[in-house]
Order: C-alpha cells, then sequence, then structure tokens
C-alpha cells in the first residue's frame, strides 16, 4: 500500500497544445505509482489531442469530450472519473512547483481542503493576481464565506487540493454555476469548516493573453449575475452540508458497524419472466437487491412490478447507458440504502449454485493473504469449468473475473472508484479488476463456488463443413454481435495501455485471450467481414483516445451489414 493516500489530478484541456506537455511532465514528477492524471479534452482543435493520445504513461487516462462542455463542466466531468482519496486540479498551461503534494497533503491532514498559493510568470500579475492566503485565515469560516461572496477572498483551483469526502458533498456542480468552481469547492469546505490555508507557493500559474485579469471592469449586470450565483450557491452547499452531516459516511464505519452483510445488485436489459425467479434465488443468499433496468426498450412493467412484489429495490434508468452506468447506480443505491460490506454484481441470466455466497465469505479467512486486502471475491468455475488463475506473491488468482458473481468489498468502490462508464460495456470488470490489484487489493478465489452462466449463442465449429471434435467433445462458436467486437476491441487496447506497466504479465495473457477469440471468430465465426470492420473501428478509436457509447455512424454500419448478412 502506499505511504500516504492516493491522489488523483483533474485537469481540463482546451487548445494548450503550446503548454500542455510541459505541464504534464511537472505534475507526473510529483506522482507516485498508483496516483492518476484524469485529462478531458474539451473539443480542442489545435493539436492538443494528438499530444494527449501520444502520451505514454499508465498514470494518465485522456477523455475526448463528443462535445464542448465550457471549462465549468469540464473540471466537473473531470471531477466525477477521479477515484483518488486526494483531488487536485490542474490548468493546461502552469507549472507544479516540486513538493507541491507533500505540502497540500500535509495541509489536508485536519481538513477536507487545502489552499495555496500561485507564483507568477509570462506577465505581470493584475489586481486579483496579487491577492494572496495565509494560515490566518483557516479558522475565519465566516469571513471567508463573505470574502467568496463579494469578492476579494479569490482561491485559485490549480492551488488547491480536496478530500473524497468533500468531492461528496460538492459534486455535482449547482445548476446556476456558470464560472468559478474552485471557488464553489472553497465555498463547501468554508461552511464544512475544515479548511487550511497555506502562504506557500504550490504552483508556477503562467499568465498570458488568455488568463490575464481583463483590462476592462466588468460589467454591473455581470457583477451582480455572479454575486447572485454564488448567494445560490452558499444555500446548495449549506444544504448539502448539513444533509452529509445528518448521516455518517460510508468510510467512517467499521465492519461490524454494517447494518446488512451483502447485497445483491442485477443489470436487467428487456427482462423476460424468468428474471423474478432469478431475484427470488439471489433474496434466499443475499440480505438485499437491487434491480436496475437499463433503459429496456419493451414495455417491461409487469416483470419490474413482480420483482418488487418479492421485496428487491428497481431503479428504472431512462436511457440504456451500459452496463458500468447501470451497476454503479446499483451499488451507490444499496449502498445508501443498507450499508452492506459486500455487494454482488450479477448479469440477469447467471444464476448462483447452492450456499454460493456463504462459500465465499468463507473463503477470505481461508485465502492465503490478510482478509482485510481481500478487495473481491472470484467464484472459482463457470458452469462446473474452472476459471484460467494468475500467481500473484507466492499465491493463485483468478485471472480475470467477470464481474458477473463476484463480491465486491463496499469499501473497494472508495478505494479505487467505480466501474468506468466510459467503456460503456465490455471489459469493465477487466479494468476494475486491475485497479484493484493496483492498489494493493487481492482477488480471493471463492473455494468451491461455481456460478452458472449463460454462455449466449452458439454454432457449431466446422471445417469444410465437417463439425470439429476434441476427442468426444463437439466444438461451438460462441457468437459476438459486431458491436460487441467494436467494444471489445477499443476496451481492450485502452485497459492494455493503461495497465502494461504495471500489471505486464496480466495484460499479456488477457490480450491473447481476446486475440485467440478474435482468431476463431474471423476463421470459423458469422458476419466476419462486419467482425472485421468493427475491430478495425474499435483499433481506430482506441488510437483516438475515444470512449463512451459507439459512434451513430459505426453502429449503423455494422447494423446494416449484419441485416445484410442476414438476409442472405
Amino acid at each position: 500500500m502506499p505511504s500516504r493516500p492516493s491522489v488523483s489530478v483533474c485537469m481540463a484541456a482546451y487548445n494548450g497544445a503550446d503548454h500542455i506537455q510541459e505541464q504534464l511532465d511537472s505534475i507526473l514528477a510529483e506522482l507516485a505509482p498508483g496516483d492518476e492524471v484524469i485529462v478531458v479534452d474539451d473539443g480542442s482543435e489545435d493539436g492538443t489531442r494528438e499530444i494527449l493520445a501520444s502520451v505514454d504513461d499508465p498514470r494518465v487516462r485522456v477523455v475526448f469530450n463528443e462535445k464542448n462542455l465550457g471549462y465549468v463542466r469540464n473540471f466537473e466531468k473531470a471531477l466525477s472519473l477521479s477515484t483518488g482519496d486526494i483531488v487536485m486540479l490542474s490548468d493546461q498551461d502552469d507549472i507544479w512547483i516540486p513538493g507541491r503534494v507533500e505540502t497540500l497533503v500535509a495541509g489536508l491532514e485536519h481538513a477536507d481542503a487545502a489552499v495555496g498559493n500561485c507564483e507568477y510568470f509570462g506577465g505581470t500579475p493584475g489586481y486579483f493576481q496579487r491577492l494572496r492566503v495565509d494560515a490566518r485565515f483557516s479558522s475565519r469560516h465566516a469571513r471567508n464565506l463573505l470574502g467568496i461572496l463579494i469578492g476579494y477572498r479569490l482561491h485559485w483551483g490549480s492551488a488547491m487540493a480536496v478530500t473524497r469526502s468533500l468531492l461528496d458533498d460538492a459534486l455535482p456542480f449547482p445548476a446556476v454555476m456558470t464560472e468559478s468552481h474552485d471557488q464553489w469547492l472553497a465555498m463547501v469546505a468554508n461552511v464544512r469548516r475544515s479548511v487550511t490555508y497555506l502562504a506557500a507557493n504550490t504552483v508556477r500559474h503562467r499568465l498570458h493573453d488568455e488568463n490575464l485579469t481583463p483590462k476592462r471592469p466588468r460589467s454591473i449586470r455581470k457583477i451582480l449575475r455572479a454575486r447572485g450565483e454564488f448567494v445560490a450557491e452558499l444555500g446548495i452547499a449549506i444544504a448539502r452540508t448539513r444533509a452529509s452531516q445528518a448521516t455518517p459516511t460510508l468510510r467512517g464505519l467499521s465492519t461490524a458497524s454494517h447494518r446488512s452483510e451483502t447485497a445483491a445488485v442485477v443489470s436487467a436489459y428487456n427482462p423476460d419472466d424468468t428474471l423474478p425467479t432469478h431475484v427470488e434465488s439471489l433474496l434466499a443468499q443475499v440480505d438485499n437487491v437491487v434491480v436496475v433496468d437499463d433503459g429496456s426498450p419493451l414495455d417491461v412493467s409487469t416483470v419490474l412490478a413482480k420483482v418488487e412484489t418479492l421485496g428487491a429495490t428497481v431503479i428504472r434508468l431512462e436511457r440504456n447507458s451500459g452496463i458500468a452506468a447501470a451497476l454503479n447506480a446499483g451499488v451507490r443505491r444499496a449502498r445508501e440504502d443498507w450499508d452492506p460490506a459486500w455487494i454482488m454484481t450479477m448479469d440477469q441470466d447467471s444464476r448462483l449454485t447452492a450456499d454460493y455466497v456463504s462459500k465465499a465469505l468463507a473463503s477470505v479467512s481461508d485465502s492465503a493473504v490478510r482478509p482485510e486486502t481481500v478487495g473481491a471475491i472470484s467464484p472459482e468455475s463457470h458452469n462446473g469449468k474452472p476459471l484460467p488463475t494468475l500467481p500473484v506473491r507466492e499465491h493463485l488468482e483468478i485471472l480475470d473475473p467477470m464481474q458477473s458473481g463476484t463480491l465486491y468489498r463496499a469499501e473497494a468502490f472508495d478505494r479505487v472508484g467505480y466501474f468506468d462508464e466510459g467503456l460503456f460495456i465490455d471489459c469493465v470488470d477487466s479494468d476494475f479488476n486491475a485497479r484493484l490489484r493496483n492498489v494493493g487489493y487481492h482477488i480471493a478465489v471463492g473455494n468451491g463456488v461455481d456460478l452458472v452462466h449463460s454462455l449466449g449463442k452458439s454454432r457449431p465449429m466446422r471445417i469444410f463443413g465437417w463439425e470439429a471434435h476434441l476427442g468426444d467433445k463437439k466444438l461451438f462458436v460462441y457468437e459476438h454481435q459486431p458491436f460487441r467486437v467494436y467494444y471489445i476491441t477499443r476496451n481492450i487496447l485502452t485497459i492494455a495501455k493503461r495497465y502494461a506497466i504495471r500489471q505486464p504479465n496480466w495484460v499479456a495473457r488477457r490480450v491473447l485471450m481476446e486475440v485467440e477469440s478474435n482468431a476463431v471468430r474471423l476463421v470459423f465465426g458469422p458476419r466476419r467481414l462486419a467482425s472485421v470492420i468493427a475491430i478495425l473501428k474499435g483499433a481506430s478509436d482506441f488510437a483516438a483516445g475515444r470512449l463512451g457509447r459507439i459512434p451513430e455512424g459505426t453502429a449503423r454500419s455494422l447494423t446494416a451489414r449484419t441485416a445484410t448478412k442476414s438476409e442472405e
């Protein structure tokens, strides 16, 4: 485990090609191997995207927006993607001062926000740049709030760090906010009466035409609008703080104080009448169940009503948002309602064998590692077939547990974040497994635990018309729709880039699995041309750093080719 809390650096980028590489270099020199830098590019047109796409460091995660959000919402998106215990904001054109991380982390020892000062270069500081903070402000919370409302107490996000606890109250940003996200974070910290001000400079802030104080004063209308926004934000900050203080935070609770031991989250899409039976069997082994309908286009209200009658909680997403978003919605709801120690995620077509959960939990104490370091428990087999293993520090773990049927320690979501919604569907579990191992968690093998899992549509493997066998066993090819092949290709390449340095053996085996699957798919499977196109499109979007839902044009093209092949 790292000797200090993990750090996430959140950068909003837009047309920053001139300085962004220098800034990234100064940031990475300050970070530990388990830290991360999240860069969200807001539609740059000057070469910034190409620079970001070429960054070769597993700690750097780049997201490209499909449309321009503006700097406030862009920072909000970057913050929402962060997973570290401590979060620092970064402009794209500054330079971090050596020792910055240690200085700000020390400032957070007894506070939820630490605010330092800036050292300026590249231009002449204006009036607002000359305003500084010092340690005397740390206990003057009411005066600091008044200063924010009036405009004489400035907080530069580039010189600030906040804890995950504060971020839980600060996100999402208020809808009324159109500017000054850093002032909002400072406002929340002062309302919580938990902020440390530091006299030290923590960043070299570059001054140029794009960020210097305007030469002309703002109009009265703009000043009044800004002050009105601040007043509204202050009311929101007070309300959120009162609500969070009335309910203890999850990370402050010990395992013994959990109100329930287990919960299951089931992701459903166009579920049929077997779902209620599945949920009923789950409730026989876990304390609570959440079913998340991922925007089913069919009318599934009757099925979901039956599920609710059984005692499960149902969440209905307005549109299909991908497996990661559906699981995250369910996990958050389970933690809010029951605060379980363990959360099992499930596909709607997976089934538990007898004593599945009790055997899995018993495996924690039977494993070769300390129980508190177990971040997840995987079944030992699927449909009676043992899963491939990976040697990890003198013991074996499951190579890459599928999320369906895996139990996750609830506190692990605080440590590594939630499932990556940018991956959308495939490899979501692979990415989460890698993050668990990155921070020192182990994935225990559930001794004697077997998951009954549907392998999907299949067809006999034929060689020149002859059905292939291995001994007496007939061989089958399991089909994936071309759009799934797109996601698998793009996402496995993304994961390989993220974790190749920290986990080279795991990445090599995981990539080899997909290479073998593609080889079988392209030689023996249906819709081979569409699959080739899907692979090429997935690789191309990986190279461009594009995540999220498959582009509509690509989806239409693959659907059209699939339909044409079916007609033939």
